[in-house]
């Protein structure tokens, strides 16, 4: 059985005004107040105003977008019920 290889993830933030982002592998939902995404890091929560997507790249795991970045939230990734059950 291979070990899934993860994508290093990176966030970078200018001026609370824009942010690129790495290790991307999808996006649940955006509007312009939230997007959520998950990352190699786990499920990351943004919140804010006027909150644009510019660049989602699903192959390299580019993300970015722009608009007044109020708070960023990571969650611990999920691990999945059988691996709970059987510790």
């Amino acid at each position: 059985m291979e070990k899934e290889v993860k994508k290093p993830h990176s966030f970078s933030v200018d001026n609370r005004t824009s942010c690129n982002m790495s290790g991307i592998e999808k996006v649940i939902s955006s509007s312009e107040e939230r997007i959520i995404v998950v990352s190699s890091c786990g499920e990351m929560e943004i919140r804010g105003k006027k909150l644009k997507i510019s660049k989602f790249d699903v192959d390299d795991g580019t993300f970015c977008f722009d608009g007044e970045i109020d708070g960023v939230g990571y969650s611990a990734p999920k691990v999945p019920l059988l691996k709970r059950l059987f510790k």
